[in-house]
């Protein structure tokens, strides 16, 4: 079996984010995927037990335990997230399953058991499916070597070699290679195409949440615009009231505005006028009282010395 590439992260010229949003989205499908397909397999090696136990072949027997224990290992990287490597393992389940078929033939390779080689697309479809759309080209490849291996190093029976001396023995050997072929260049148009399909469809999502954003953001500048201007006006209606000697007036912004911390600085700078006019005004209450004083002292100063003069 080839060995494949362990990564399929699929490609889009809308940038990082949308790729990324492929991936995970594609991780998630397979392991779905992943899932259904092992309990088809396993559901399918306990199938070929009974007939294992019952052609009393240690090679049957011990082929579909094997593939059993690979199901139990491919299930345990599933939980785990290791996808490629999962598909890895099935792909070499079914392929030893269609070996078990043709190995434990008791008369050899017979005509019979050439749709066995059919049973191969299975491989395929789960290598398009589960790994990079590519991976199917070396899959179908390795299959077809497969097939030319039992043709030709398998024992044959004299019906099979019958038929390959015949005229038949072209289409006898091309219809599974081409099959394989066929089934390989379908497989890998059709996942390209809908991989494109959803490239297309996260780069019209990604536009829409754009576009959303984009929207939000002018209602929310043109809020905080609307904020600004209102504040701003009010803001100077309560200077000019204030330059005109309003001593009252204060400003009165709510706590989420924008220019709440600067009405709330003006409010303690007209806090501050206001006391330091009161201050102003009690101490030039104090210079006039001070000046009455001390104009009356003089007054009644100069009266009594007037008096002892006119005693005098």
């Amino acid at each position: 079996m080839a060995l494949l590439s362990t990564k399929d992260t699929p490609r889009s010229p809308s940038g990082i984010t949308t790729n990324l949003g492929i991936a995970v989205r594609e991780e998630a499908r397979r392991k779905q995927v992943v899932s259904s397909i092992l309990l088809v397999i396993v559901l399918f090696q306990l199938v070929d037990l009974p007939g294992a136990i019952m052609m009393h072949s240690l090679m049957a027997i011990g082929t579909v335990l094997l593939g059993l224990v690979l199901c139990g290992v491919a299930m345990i990287f599933n939980q785990i997230g290791r996808v490629a490597l999962v598909s890895l393992l099935l792909i070499l389940v079914v392929d030893l399953g269609c070996g078990l078929m043709l190995l434990t033939s008791p008369m050899g390779l017979d005509v019979g058991d050439l749709p066995v080689f059919d049973i191969l697309i299975v491989s395929l479809l789960i290598a398009v499916s589960l790994l990079p759309a590519v991976s199917v080209f070396p899959v179908a490849l390795s299959n077809i070597l497969f097939i030319f291996a039992v043709l030709a190093l398998m024992p044959r029976t004299p019906e099979l070699n019958m038929m390959l001396s015949s005229d038949m023995a072209y289409n006898t050997i091309v219809q599974p290679v081409s099959l394989q072929i066929v089934v390989a260049v379908v497989a890998y148009i059709w996942v390209r195409s809908a991989l494109r399909a959803i490239a297309r469809a996260d780069r019209a999502e990604e536009i829409a949440q754009l576009q959303r954003r984009e929207a939000e953001l002018l209602r929310h500048e043109a809020e905080r615009t609307r904020q600004l201007d209102m504040g701003s006006e009010h803001l100077l209606q309560v200077l000019v009231r204030a330059a005109n000697g309003d001593r009252a007036v204060h400003a009165n912004l709510p706590p989420d505005h924008l220019l709440w911390r600067v009405g709330n600085a003006l409010n303690l700078l007209l806090t501050r006028l206001r006391r330091a006019n009161q201050t102003a005004y009690e101490i030039q209450q104090l210079r006039e009282a001070n000046a009455r004083l001390t104009q009356r002292a003089y007054e009644e100063k100069m009266a009594s010395q007037q008096a002892r003069n006119e005693r005098r």
